[in-house]
């Protein structure tokens, strides 16, 4: 039913296996233990307060949450819930293998539009408008874009929104790194979510990314109140209820999202500016898609064939992995994260300039 996920396969193989990791693309793993003891594992009490926890978080109403196993569970339960087989759907290009696999796998027929690099991989809805039908029912992207990293802006997802909604349609943002680089307020709310922008906006997200949660699968899908509560439908027939264990646990981190937030913004720090500078000093043959906010983007070298065995060899002859641009359909390019520790994230580049001036 669903078609191999390439990258995901390569990622279990890769991921965290060398001692230089630059393609990791999430927070480092912070210790659930550390937020004091849990709540009561077996009180089912917390399936209605995790929606409205999750409703808080993102400053939406109860009635628009559902909790989900991370962003690609959500993406699934979007799908599913929004599609019938042979329905049309309009994915971005360079694109998350994920959200083709999962579209393959619901039976979607599958429209590609493009976000080029010469124009900053920017979210353009003409370019959108060129490609919609009739038939059209979904429109799916990525914010921050990835792999590039490039945010969409407020105006373009609203006008992408009201296209496809002329259709009786939904835009579907995963936004799993949107938080990038503001994360939650004081008081435990991110209100930067698309679902604010329009009504058929439908978002895909988690604590995965942004606050180094990923082993939990804390995840949510946030949409309108009727494509909610079919979503819920969904859920129940695909895995029931959600264990109240795992419930317990998401509602105590989104407790304590305030922490998780400003241990990201300490560990980002200016690892951003100093790996674009890197790469504007050391490695100028190399075009980058230059992201604002976030923990990766894109780097690309004109003209050259598949860096796949070539960036392979060198992670293991110097220790320092990317993850290759082939599984996002840049053969030519490679997705570069700083999510490494501060003290190695040098000696990372370095090593990766080894690799590098050996293309």
């Amino acid at each position: 039913m669903f078609p191999r996920v390439q990258y995901l396969e390569w990622a279990v193989q890769h991921l965290g296996r060398k001692p230089f990791d630059l393609a990791i693309s999430g927070m480092t793993v912070f210790p659930l233990s550390e937020l004091g003891p849990p709540p009561d594992l077996d009180d089912t009490r917390a399936w209605p307060l995790l929606r409205a926890a999750i409703a808080r978080y993102n400053a939406r109403p109860p009635g628009e949450a559902v909790p989900s196993l991370g962003t690609a569970h959500a993406l699934w339960l979007a799908h599913a819930t929004l599609l019938t087989p042979g329905d049309e759907i309009l994915v971005e290009s360079p694109a998350y293998e994920t959200l083709l696999a999962i579209a393959a796998g619901v039976g979607a027929r599958v429209i590609r539009f493009s976000r080029p690099e010469g124009r900053d991989y920017a979210l353009d809805p003409d370019v959108v408008a060129a490609k919609l039908t009739d038939r059209t029912r979904l429109v799916v992207i990525t914010n921050l874009h990835n792999p590039t990293g490039t945010r969409a802006s407020d105006d373009a997802l609203r006008e992408v929104a009201r296209l496809i909604g002329l259709r009786g349609g939904h835009l579907l943002v995963d936004e799993v790194y949107a938080p990038f680089d503001d994360f939650a307020d004081k008081d435990g709310v991110w209100s930067g979510s698309a679902r604010h922008l329009a009504d058929n906006i439908v978002t895909a997200a988690s604590l995965t990314k942004c606050y180094g949660l990923g082993p939990h699968r804390f995840g949510w899908l946030l949409g309108p109140a009727d494509v909610i509560a079919r979503a819920e439908t969904t859920l129940l027939a695909s895995v029931g209820a959600l264990p109240v264990s795992h419930a317990q646990l998401f509602i105590h981190a989104l407790g304590h999202v305030q922490e998780l937030a400003a241990r990201s913004k300490r560990l980002l720090a200016d690892k951003r500016a100093r790996t674009s500078a890197w790469l504007a000093e050391k490695q100028p043959r190399f075009a980058w898609s230059g992201p604002q906010s976030g923990l990766f983007g894109l780097a690309s070298l004109p003209g050259a064939g598949d860096l796949r065995p070539a960036l392979e060899r060198g992670a293991d002859e110097h220790g320092a992995l990317v993850v290759p641009g082939s599984f996002f359909e840049v053969p030519n390019g490679f997705r570069l994260s700083w999510s490494l520790d501060d003290p190695r994230l040098d000696e990372a580049l370095d090593r990766l300039g080894r690799i590098l001036r050996a293309l």
